[in-house]
């Protein structure tokens, strides 16, 4: 099951299912959530009282909107584009800014290389690679060469070695 947030409305379809009485289980199956997360929000819900989809959500985006998320500033990332036109590598320039105490993933500027590609720009012609992905996994074998002979179904001649094959143009 993949993770989402719940939203408003499954919030309160939760709240109204408890208030019927439903198992937390059919109430995870219900609303599409591990039950685990029911319980969590039973567990923060103050003693005594019934769960309340209303101050939840209150909650839920007052964290969303407070959470430190991983951001890089405007100013660097225009000088990150200064530098990648001068065909610096992803992996050079996060060397340098980390070594300023600045640190910037080349993860984050290939993904940056490849947003600007999308909305038309030009920056990932300055890559050396063209950041091409690698295919991990199994690669095809060759094909099996048509009307195989055996090496032990020869002929004797060829153990000879006194004259060459036939020579065919197609």
């Amino acid at each position: 099951m993949n993770y989402l947030q719940l939203t408003e409305g499954r919030r309160y379809k939760i709240s109204a299912l408890l208030e019927q009485g439903i198992s937390v289980s059919n109430i995870a199956k219900t609303v599409k959530c591990h039950r685990s997360t029911i319980y969590c929000k039973l567990k923060r819900s103050p003693k005594g009282k019934h769960y309340c989809p209303k101050e939840d959500q209150v909650l839920s985006v007052s964290k969303r909107a407070s959470a430190h998320k991983y951001r890089i500033p405007q100013e660097r990332e225009d000088f990150i584009r200064i530098i990648l036109e001068t065909d610096w590598s992803p992996e050079q320039i996060s060397n340098v800014f980390t070594q300023l105490d600045q640190a910037v993933s080349h993860e984050w500027i290939y993904r940056f290389v490849a947003q600007d590609k999308r909305s038309g720009g030009k920056l990932y012609r300055h890559l050396t690679q063209g950041h091409k992905r690698h295919r991990l996994g199994k690669k095809d074998k060759a094909p099996a060469i048509k009307n195989a002979v055996s090496i032990n179904d020869r002929p004797s001649v060829v153990d000879d070695r006194e004259r060459f094959g036939k020579l065919t143009l197609c």
